[in-house]
């Protein structure tokens, strides 16, 4: 769950704000308002990485039927696939 921060009191946290945020994100208002999300850097690359893979419709595609194939119990075992790959 983000933390709600006012701009003063993201400019009174500029130094320690980096640590902070590397826990989670801050949501930044101004007159109550929320005007600004502030994250880390490794929050911010893994949200592309996300949109990335979520825009890929084959892969989107794939693991929709993985998801169903895992809902209506069509599942193996790690034995049973390491037999099919041959390991």
């Amino acid at each position: 769950m983000p933390k709600y921060l006012t701009i003063t009191e993201a400019q009174q946290q500029l130094p320690e704000l980096p640590d902070k945020l590397a826990l989670e994100p801050a949501i930044i208002t101004k007159d109550g308002q929320p005007v600004i999300i502030a994250l880390s850097l490794q929050q911010f690359e893994s949200l592309l990485e996300t949109v990335e893979i979520l825009s890929d419709p084959e892969f989107m595609t794939q693991l929709q039927e993985g998801i169903q194939q895992a809902d209506s119990g069509e599942t193996i075992t790690l034995e049973q696939l390491k037999a099919e790959l041959g390991l």
